[in-house]
């Protein structure tokens, strides 16, 4: 049985508003829909790592915190790069293809997506 293939990551070296280093964080996209699998890594950035690739995943979502008391950015690779990705490289600022923005929702609340018939 063969090696399943591996995504090599660059976590840049960046600090946040307070001075302090950038929180990462990385996790597998799973199916059509931007459903979030397993998480693969969480640290202070300044970091090369590498990790095998799920048979199920089909994408992967990066996070970064500029500031630890607000929500996180985010960036969704689809599919799962060949090789590498440098996290630096990475468009935080565009709506992402699965947002929860309320306009791409069609609601002024989030949560009235997720609410119960």
């Amino acid at each position: 049985m063969s090696e399943p293939p591996e995504v090599a990551i660059d976590w840049p070296d960046l600090a946040n508003e307070d001075g302090a280093p950038m929180l990462w964080f990385g996790a597998w996209l799973v199916g059509n829909e931007g459903v979030e699998g397993d998480w693969f890594h969480s640290g202070r950035g300044a970091a090369q790592t590498a990790h095998p690739v799920p048979s199920e995943a089909t994408g992967i979502r990066l996070r970064r915190w500029p500031n630890e008391g607000l929500a996180p950015e985010y960036a969704d690779l689809i599919p799962v790069p060949a090789d590498s990705v440098s996290a630096a490289d990475m468009l935080f600022e565009r709506e992402q293809p699965f947002s929860l923005l309320p306009e791409r929702l069609g609601t002024s609340d989030p949560a009235e997506h997720f609410a119960s018939p």
